[in-house]
């Protein structure tokens, strides 16, 4: 089995390509109706809650992996909302609607990848090493 460092590392690169695909897919989307205007919007709005999902799931192992105060280096973001929209979009799909998803795809996504490259860059460099230890 893999150490927890290299777990981490790879559970946040996935997250950070995953990211990047939903900055990708929605970037014809300008306002939530685009979301639903179309098959095409429909479709995008789809893989983007998906990939949400994904992502958010990604920072709850993540979480699970490390000792308390990983993520506290990182005040920018608002974590008990990443671990908790993991839970609404694996539990409650149905009430996900478009304005949330694109908040999240165009408010959110951008710091959250940002910070997230940050923080793969520093566990690259051992920066995060002591939150990592058994």
């Amino acid at each position: 089995m893999l150490d927890k460092k290299t777990r981490v590392q790879a559970l946040l690169s996935a997250a950070i390509q995953e990211m990047e695909l939903i900055v990708r897919m929605s970037e014809r989307v300008n306002v939530p109706s685009d979301f639903g205007t179309s098959m095409d919007g429909l479709i995008i709005f789809r893989a983007c809650g998906t990939s949400l999902q994904y992502v958010t799931e990604s920072f709850v192992k993540i979480r699970n992996l490390a000792l308390p105060g990983f993520f506290k280096a990182y005040p920018e973001i608002p974590w008990k909302h990443v671990f908790g929209m993991r839970n609404f979009l694996s539990h409650d799909y149905g009430e996900v609607d478009e304005e949330g998803i694109f908040n999240t795809v165009k408010d959110s996504i951008p710091t959250l990848l940002a910070i997230s490259r940050k923080m793969k860059s520093d566990l690259d460099s051992g920066k995060l090493d002591i939150w990592l230890e058994s």
